[in-house]
């Protein structure tokens, strides 16, 4: 498994506004070949990180048209450009 992890500041309140237009991109995030999940976690009233969950790092560059595509709605809430890391899991644990 390989991760796109995505770390966004954004404005104060701006957490519905980024929740609808990523539900309003849902079909084209679905569509995305290699993506199994999307989580958004929020670490402060300014800070989202989200985590990608493909199966390959090839994924993560093929989609990369269609990832500017919906980070480009975002950009009204954000107040800075994202952080984008990327790597492979390297250990796991699951109950």
């Amino acid at each position: 498994m390989h991760y796109r992890i995505s770390k966004v500041k954004h404005a104060a309140g701006a957490r519905e506004s980024m929740i609808s237009h990523l539900e309003s991109m849902s079909d084209k995030i679905r569509a995305i070949a290699g993506l199994h999940s999307v989580k958004l976690v929020e670490i402060s009233e300014t800070e989202s990180i989200a985590f990608s969950k493909y199966d390959n790092a090839q994924q993560v560059i093929e989609a990369e048209d269609q990832f500017r595509e919906i980070m480009g709605g975002m950009m009204p809430f954000m107040t800075g450009p994202p952080e984008i890391m990327n790597g492979d899991v390297i250990w796991q644990i699951g109950k």
